[in-house]
């Protein structure tokens, strides 16, 4: 992009997003917490994913993560140069970070005036907050100010979906987000839950018993959830073992005719609550940006 941005985009580094795009002048990325034997460490920054699932195979407390306060998110909106901020979030029923970004942006108007930020939730997490989050760079990059930045950021985060599969429920026991026993019976069985994620929305789908067949499960789930006749952008993420992206992306481009997929990174907050064997896959309808 030449010039400078009329819109800046502010992220947390839930967004996952890779560095090139995270480094762009016109982005900043607000790191959450991950809390470790008393210490506080910057996602992605401080602690990788890699060192996490480390961490979660011993026997002690799970570490835990809390969202940007609104005092990171005023830093933020500081230190951008655009006089317009675009910030997204995952909704708020997972988070306090939508809570946080709109006290930061009160604060902010109560010293620059001139400024104006939107806070935009995007209604999902993982890979689709990523793919969204890759939109909105786009928009910004290319010149959009904040209305045609945010809506076309909102009608991609309309089509976005998210279809996942946990090697176990263990650690969404552990941190609270579903009740022991509901995880416990997965686990004895040695299957793999489902998971779909889309408007905001999660939901358990069933369960596949075998890496395989979870593989081929999330590609073909996800082909029967975004329209046929509209192009996408895909995205695929697994935890510690990479191993089976591969064969993932291949399920993948065989139903959705070659499209080229993006393999993910993801942050040591993500691999917090799913543990080291998340393996999952999300698509955004690629609209192309207004001129």
């Amino acid at each position: 992009m030449s010039g400078a941005a009329q819109t800046a985009l502010v992220v947390d580094s839930g967004a996952c997003l890779r560095p090139s795009l995270g480094e762009a002048r016109w982005v900043n990325v607000v790191p959450m917490s991950i809390e470790i034997d008393g210490h506080t460490l910057r996602d992605g920054l401080d602690i990788t994913s890699e060192e996490l699932y480390r961490q979660l195979e011993g026997s002690g407390p799970l570490p835990t993560s809390s969202s940007p306060s609104p005092g990171d998110y005023l830093r933020s909106f500081r230190q951008v140069e655009a006089g317009q901020i675009l910030c997204l979030t995952i909704p708020d029923r997972f988070s306090m970070m939508g809570r946080s970004a709109r006290v930061a942006a009160e604060m902010l108007r109560s010293e620059q005036a001139e400024k104006r930020v939107r806070i935009l939730d995007t209604g999902t997490a993982a890979g689709g907050y990523t793919l969204v989050a890759e939109a909105a760079a786009r928009a910004c990059g290319a010149g959009l100010d904040l209305e045609r930045a945010a809506a076309y950021t909102r009608q991609v985060a309309a089509t976005a979906r998210v279809i996942a599969a946990l090697e176990t429920m263990r650690f969404l026991v552990r941190s609270g987000r579903v009740p022991a026993l509901a995880g416990r019976g997965g686990d004895l069985l040695h299957v793999r839950p489902l998971f779909a994620f889309a408007g905001g929305d999660v939901r358990r789908l069933g369960l596949v018993r075998g890496t395989r067949r979870a593989l081929r499960s999330v590609a073909e789930t996800l082909r029967e959830q975004v329209p046929k006749e509209q192009g996408q952008r895909l995205a695929v993420f697994c935890g510690s073992a990479p191993g089976p992206t591969g064969e993932l992306v291949a399920h993948l481009k065989e139903l959705f005719d070659g499209a080229s997929v993006e393999r993910l990174n993801l942050t040591p907050v993500i691999a917090l609550h799913t543990g080291p064997g998340l393996i999952g896959a999300a698509a955004v309808a690629d609209l192309p940006l207004e001129d």
